[in-house]
This record gives C-alpha cells, structure tokens and sequence, in this order.
C-alpha cells in the first residue's frame, strides 16, 4: 500500500522551502551549452512492472524528461510529478517523448509500489517509474550531481525505517543521443519553457 505521509505544518513548510531553494541554486547554475553524455555509462534498473531496464540506453531514439522523486515524499515530489503531467498534456505532440521518474529512495520504492504510485497520479503509458539496487541508483545520481540524502524529524527517530530525503529537484532532457541538454527546477518552471526545449532539442 503507498504510503502517504504527514509532516507537522512548520516542518512541511521549512522543508519546502529549502527544497525550493536547492532547485533554484541549481537553476541559477544551468548552462544551456553543458552536456552530460551518459552513452559511456549503463544503469541496470527496473520499471514498475519489474522489467529490466537498461538506462539510457533504452531510450535511445526517444526525447526524454527526466526526474527523481520518491514515494513517501511528504511536499514536493509530487508536484514534481504534477508538472511533469502538466508539460506532457500542453504538449500539442508527444509522440517520441518518454517521460521518466527513477527513485531517489530505492529500499522502500520496490516496482510494486512504483507502479501504485502511478495509478494514483494516472500517469500513462508514456510514462516510466525506475528503481534499482542502491548502488546502481547512487552512481547516476552521482553522475547527474544530484543531491540525494536520508534525513529525520523527531517524532519519526524510534524507527530507523522511517525517514525522509533532502534532495534535489531537477528536470532533464535527454536527446535521441543519450545526451542531458538543459535542466530545470522542477517544482516551479513553467510548463511552456521545457516545451519551447523540447521542441528545440527533438
């Protein structure tokens, strides 16, 4: 079963602040002419039906958005998902697009709970949901530089099951040639400028 988590209101509030403030750090630092090819690098994961996936290889010929989030996320992961929907219905043509969320949290993101995570949201077949072994998953975030750790509140310290991430939040666009493009904050822009992108890039 998803979990759904709750934070205290001054937690949930200071968090998403400092969720919003690394995504604009990372936004202030986006140069467009940077790419990070991953054709060297291979990433042995799995989608939410438990199917191998080999990353980015498998999407080779395909535009891709990329993101990270993570199912107990109590603020902002979800409206990373939100957006992502939201630049996928103002597409006025998303064929040849894939659209792709991989775990920052991959010890409790299991396929099975990736894949009710996309039921919930209604995230089409366009959509992919990837996890993997902790360390398969550490290496490409370590490649993209994101910024992924385990963090506590208080009232969750008893169990050391229950935790949450600081992390960042980004938006990719890989190329048909399994090349990262630009990046975006991906809880505040704006449908239209990854659209204007992607419409450049594809």
């Amino acid at each position: 079963m998803l979990y759904l988590p709750v934070m205290k209101p001054i937690n949930l509030m200071l968090w998403t602040f400092a969720a919003l403030g690394i995504s604009l750090s990372l936004a202030a630092c986006n140069n467009p002419d940077t790419i990070i090819d991953l054709n060297n690098h291979s990433y042995e994961l799995l989608n939410e039906d438990s199917s191998a996936v080999r990353f980015p290889g498998d999407y080779s010929g395909k535009t891709t958005l990329i993101t990270f989030i993570y199912t107990h996320c109590p603020d902002v992961c979800p409206v990373i998902t939100a957006n992502m929907k939201n630049i996928q219905s103002e597409l006025a043509d998303t064929s040849g697009i894939r659209f792709v969320e991989i775990t920052f949290d991959p010890e409790r993101d299991t396929p099975s709970v990736l894949a009710e995570y996309k039921d919930v949201y209604s995230l089409n077949h366009q959509f992919s949901l990837l996890t993997g072994q902790p360390p398969e998953i550490d290496s490409l975030l370590s490649k993209l530089n994101i910024v992924a750790e385990k963090a506590r509140i208080d009232s969750l310290q008893q169990d050391s099951s229950d935790y949450f991430m600081r992390h960042s939040n980004t938006i990719y666009i890989m190329d048909k040639q399994g090349r990262i493009r630009t990046e975006y904050p991906a809880n505040v822009v704006p449908p239209e400028n990854v659209i204007e992108d992607l419409q450049k890039i594809r």
